[in-house]
């Protein structure tokens, strides 16, 4: 753009000092020039002299012009001009300034004022940001890195026990596994006996005594796992040394049939006492873990029909002595295992009685209650006493007791039992029942064994002894068979109140009088 010339002088007159071809180029100390211009040659004169005072001139009168007190000092120092540097653009400006400047040391009216447009500037980098420290791994330092020299050889010994452990542990898991698994064991056939109160230790110690196991401990790891305990039965079994560990606890179950098996029959009118007895001799049970049970195990979440400790015909059975269950445990010929459960196979003798009693016996049950009832009445006891002497399956038992211990035969076992009503229905005339099998009964509850009894016997004090207590005895004496407990139920129509062993016949002589009795008893003594 052209620069307005207010003044209306030709600015041209310049080209007179500088030639045109050389106005493209950097003003500098150009001889020729300062020679057109009618300056000094810089040999007589120095250029740096010159240019000084004509520019504090200009500085001057721009001064003035701005109002500014004469010597006041820039805003900005001057830029000190080295000595022999050549004349440059950036000087020339300091001097003359830019379009207004030159216009007033020409006498020209200054422009208006603006502001002026900066010089480009070369981009400056901006200083670097300072980066946080990072955080460098450290070096270690020569011979501690993956490849140093102690590394590998730490290295080295770590692999060492690494292998050594996994060859051990390897070892360890294959002795385990052979153990369990019965691995490269011999066939033989051994025996062992588990006791109820057998742990899982005391087990695996006789399974290792009988060179079944190795490792009683990895037994005991196993069985606590599996949970092998409840499995595990008392008895006798015979196994296999071949037997892995779940074989092992399979044949020891109760329902394992390596388990030994004893037979065991039980007489008829055998007490409790001689009952627990023969279990013990045949390995069953001891008497002692059967007297527990029978005073107060638990009766009752097995078979039967209802009723106390879940068996109906316990009711009115007061438990806690050790034959409390006497007249229940059913005769009858049983299979146990050896070194069984004493509640198993007290249960088992219940569970026969239940069965044996049949639903006919307890339509009996009822007949006779109400027969005998009646029969009291009908002998002038009053309502009270029929109600404080009824007739149910608990008196019942105590009549088959008695039965079963007096009989001398199956044949005469109704006849007997009519004895036992008849004096239990006329209780004014025939208050005691005068039955010797009570009394040595009571005498054997004391351990004495009797084969006669003597008059000190008859003066025994004790609720079983017929000749002193009246009316029915506390308890059965023993555990009647099927026939006494129907003779118990069905008992013969007679008149009878009184019987004696006869030795010639080996049965029983029955009298309707006490004279008919004395007569019968005086006819044995010649």
């Amino acid at each position: 753009m052209e620069r307005p010339n207010p003044s209306g002088q030709d600015d041209n007159w310049l080209d007179e000092y500088f030639d045109a071809p050389e106005m493209g180029g950097e003003i500098g100390p150009d001889e020729q020039a300062v020679s057109a211009a009618g300056l000094t040659d810089p040999a007589d004169m120095e250029l740096e002299k010159i240019l000084k005072e004509v520019a504090d001139e200009v500085k001057q009168e721009m001064a003035e012009e701005r109002g500014a007190a004469p010597g006041e000092p820039e805003s900005e120092p001057e830029e000190h001009i080295p000595q022999g540097e050549p004349f440059r653009d950036d000087e020339y400006r300091d001097t003359f300034g830019d379009g207004g400047s030159l216009a007033a040391v020409f006498g020209e009216e200054p422009p208006a004022e603006k502001e002026p447009e900066p010089l480009p500037e070369l981009e400056e980098e901006p200083p670097a940001q300072e980066e946080p420290p990072r955080k460098r791994r450290p070096r270690h330092k020569p011979g501690y890195g993956l490849l140093g020299i102690p590394h590998i050889l730490a290295t080295v010994v770590w692999l060492g026990i690494a292998l050594a452990i996994g060859i051990s542990l390897g070892r360890l898991i294959w002795v385990c596994a052979a153990e369990v698994l019965a691995f490269g064991k011999e066939d033989r056939e051994v025996t062992v006996t588990i006791a109820d109160s057998d742990d899982i230790p005391a087990i695996a110690q006789k399974l290792l005594d009988a060179g079944l196991i190795r490792y009683p401990k990895l037994f005991t790891f196993y069985a606590d796992f599996t949970d092998a305990r409840e499995d595990i039965a008392s008895g006798t079994f015979t196994l296999n040394t071949r037997y892995d560990y779940n074989a092992l606890i399979d044949f020891m179950a109760e329902e394992a049939e390596t388990r030994e098996v004893v037979e065991v029959v039980i007489p008829e009118g055998y007490t409790c006492a001689q009952i627990f007895k023969l279990l013990e001799d045949k390995g069953v049970c001891t008497v002692e873990q059967l007297e527990k049970y029978a005073a107060d195990g638990d009766l009752g979440d097995y078979a039967g029909t209802g009723g106390v400790e879940g068996y109906w015909f316990l009711e009115g059975v007061e438990r806690g002595g050790k034959y409390c269950l006497e007249g229940y445990l059913y005769p009858d010929t049983y299979q146990f295992y050896t070194d069984d459960d004493a509640g198993r196979v007290l249960k088992k003798f219940l569970d026969a009685f239940d069965a044996r009693f049949t639903d006919l016996m307890k339509e009996r049950l009822a007949e006779i209650g109400e027969t005998f009832a009646q029969r009291l009445l009908d002998a002038g006891m009053d309502e009270e006493y029929v109600a404080q002497h009824p007739i149910t399956i608990r008196e019942i038992t105590i009549i088959a007791s008695l039965i079963e211990r007096e009989t001398a035969g199956a044949d005469e076992s109704f006849t007997i039992s009519s004895v036992i009503y008849n004096r239990l229905t006329h209780p004014e005339d025939y208050p005691n029942l005068a039955i010797d099998a009570a009394l040595v009964y009571a005498l054997g509850l004391e351990g004495r064994e009797v084969e006669v009894l003597t008059e000190a016997d008859l003066a025994f004090d004790s609720p079983y002894n017929t000749y002193l207590y009246p009316g029915l005895i506390p308890g059965p004496i023993c555990n009647p068979g099927q026939a006494s407990l129907n003779a118990a139920l069905t008992p013969q129509d007679t008149d009878y109140y009184y019987y004696a062993y006869d030795p010639n016949t080996q049965r029983h002589h029955f009298s309707e009088t006490a004279a008919g009795h004395n007569e019968f008893l005086a006819s044995l003594e010649d």
